[in-house]
């Protein structure tokens, strides 16, 4: 019988590396087998065909867990991941969730945790409040209290369809014991941002691969990842929805001017925020602009790939002064050349999208299609805001499509011209900084709609008169 489980134990060990970590081959973590890792990305890039992995994995997590379930997430309006949630609960499962506030009382996310309070799960609202917007940000959940699933994806249909995220699976009995001591200060304690002790451990080994957790605000995370830039020898590759800490820029600068290579990949939005310095980066040629639907909702940094000791940097926060001392936030050191590799795959996609897509595919002929955005902010009641990328150089105007029904037939709703986007209040509104464009993107309204029905949008890139094939679509259901 032991002969059986050691070769059990050595097969799945090679299959976990034969497959890449492959999500739809991923085995949930058995009881009898040892502690294991395994990273999931989003695949916002193949959005008709993406599978939803990582929804996949944690569906079947869920399904597995025996006592305990808590749940600490930002957002949650995800159907299956709900139901998954619910069966649970019925089975007998003790789930214990915390959200944050303010995505309590948004109308997108208020019913799933309203239809979770109905079964008997209770939901703990953040009390993170001071002067200043302070946030419950993290992501992460503990099952059985041997595993830990945390990253930067929210349980929401933008987080899990269109936005470029990374998960992580830890089996972890250690690890799963300071997460929930976390946890717990949060939901018993009662204790949120600079409130909280530093009380957890921070030094993990989980199959050989060396862990550090660091809790924001308790654990002075802001100077771990400076101290981690530091260290670097080689390179840094980053991909980042808000890179707006000072302290981290300056080290980043000081990085490049030592010869380290930095290369970045920035969400479009993040970028253009009033105290970004991701535009600084690209102004250098240290980091671009993303071309995707979604966000880049990554957090992740890349240190040394190629060393002796490649270090990634993932989690919940941002590189913000928020995400590093004030939000309650996890963020994972993982020390780790498999990591580091799977790390930058995702990263590669995301970074050669961003550099073939714009500014130049409006010079073919035909054109590219540009990318309609799926983004939150795209949002509105009482009609429906379609939000689209502008930053093809050769790009004379675009033609608005509309259609009730998934893949058309579509009629032409508008066009509008390069300048009509380029003088609209969105392209201009941070204004420009260090010479640099401050936002990329434009916007149309389309009042002609009904409450509750929902509405199918492309949009084409014309230079004169022509004009390129149909974008991705975007779908909205009026509020």
């Amino acid at each position: 019988m032991k002969k059986t489980l050691a070769i059990v134990i050595l097969l799945f060990s090679v299959l976990l590396i034969a497959i890449d970590y492959a999500p739809l081959k991923a085995l949930i973590f058995p009881k009898n087998l040892p502690e294991r890792t395994l990273f999931l990305f989003t695949d916002p890039l193949n959005i008709k065909n993406s599978t939803k992995n990582i929804e996949k994995v944690l569906v079947k997590v869920i399904d597995s867990a025996v006592k305990t379930i808590d749940v600490a997430i930002y957002s949650l309006n995800r159907k299956n991941i709900l139901n998954a949630f619910l069966r649970a609960h019925q089975r007998g499962v003790n789930i214990r969730v915390i959200t944050e506030t303010d995505a309590y009382n948004n109308p997108r996310y208020r019913p799933t945790y309203q239809t979770m309070q109905k079964a008997g799960i209770t939901v703990k609202l953040d009390c993170n409040i001071d002067k200043y917007r302070r946030l419950m940000h993290n992501k992460f959940i503990i099952i059985d209290k041997q595993r830990v699933w945390t990253g930067s994806c929210n349980l929401t249909d933008s987080d899990i369809n269109v936005n470029a995220n990374d998960v992580i699976l830890i089996n972890s009995e250690e690890l799963a014991k300071a997460y929930t001591i976390e946890f717990e200060e949060m939901f018993v304690e009662n204790r949120w941002g600079n409130r909280k002790y530093d009380n957890n451990e921070e030094y993990f080994t989980v199959a050989d691969k060396k862990i550090e957790l660091y809790i924001s605000p308790s654990d002075e995370v802001e100077e771990r990842v400076i101290r981690a830039i530091n260290s670097a020898t080689s390179s840094i590759h980053l991909a980042m929805f808000y890179l707006t800490n000072d302290f981290i820029y300056k080290a980043l600068s000081k990085a490049i001017k030592r010869g380290v290579v930095v290369k970045a990949v920035f969400d479009e939005r993040g970028a253009s925020d009033n105290y970004s310095k991701a535009l600084n980066l690209v102004r250098s040629k240290n980091g671009v602009i993303d071309a995707l639907s979604g966000l880049i909702h990554h957090k992740f940094a890349i240190i040394d790939k190629d060393g002796h000791d490649p270090i990634v940097i993932t989690g919940s926060a941002n590189w913000s002064n928020a995400g590093m001392n004030h939000n309650d936030e996890n963020t994972l050191f993982i020390h780790d050349k498999i990591a580091a590799s799977l790390y930058f795959k995702q990263w590669l996609k995301i970074y050669h999208d961003a550099t073939i897509i714009y500014p130049q595919s409006a010079n073919s002929k035909p054109p590219e299609a540009t990318r309609v955005t799926h983004h939150h902010y795209n949002c509105q009641p009482g009609h429906t805001r379609i939000e689209w990328n502008t930053s093809q150089i050769a790009a004379t105007s675009y033609n608005l499509y509309k259609s009730k029904k998934p893949g058309g037939p579509y009629k032409l709703l508008a066009n509008v011209s390069k300048k009509e986007a380029q003088d609209s209040p969105d392209y201009q509104k941070r204004g420009r900084k260090n010479g640099i464009g401050g936002s990329c993107y434009a916007h149309y309204n389309d009042f002609d709609v009904t409450q509750g029905v929902t509405y199918y949008y492309v949009i084409t890139t014309l230079v004169g008169d022509t004009e390129s094939s149909f974008s991705n679509e975007y779908l909205e259901k009026v509020e």
